[in-house]
């Protein structure tokens, strides 16, 4: 897939990640729909949910969790696994975020008002690196989330 100038429209970035990025995701036991994606073990669920940006061009990562007591879902606690969504929880991670906080959007297209927010990179290099990030970033923090607190 050639990435011009202009990059991408969104169609070809979500079925670059569908291809690139989620079967990665699924072979760590991942499941659900995407954009909304689960894995359970030993109840404590790990949430992943892909946000695009309403003007096009970017997308971001956030990681949520439902501890077993479900302290963390904010809510409707009881939802079941499947249908629990990081944006129904308090304690979240935007993934790639600068350390000290801040924001990350993966860019890969112009917006509808014709700008780049961030410098686009090619589909294939935003999906191995989400892969590498959810991988590495994402499950470092879910550990820290199963660790019971003082």
């Amino acid at each position: 897939m050639e990435h011009s100038g202009q990059g991408v429209n969104r169609a070809t970035m979500e079925a670059t990640l569908k291809k690139h990025c989620i079967p990665t995701l699924r072979a760590q036991g991942f499941r659900g729909a995407y954009p909304h994606l689960y894995r359970s073990d030993d109840s404590f669920v790990a949430l992943i949910t892909f946000q695009f940006f309403s003007s096009g061009g970017s997308f971001c990562i956030n990681l949520g969790y439902a501890d077993p007591a479900r302290k963390n879902v904010t809510f409707k606690p009881e939802t079941a696994v499947p249908k629990l969504r990081v944006n129904a929880t308090r304690d979240q991670r935007r993934l790639g975020q600068p350390s000290g906080g801040g924001d990350h959007w993966f860019s890969y297209g112009l917006t509808s008002y014709g700008v780049f927010r961030g410098t686009p990179e090619p589909p294939e290099d935003i999906a191995e690196k989400c892969a590498d990030l959810i991988m590495s970033e994402g499950e470092a923090w879910w550990r820290t989330k199963m660790t019971p607190g003082p």
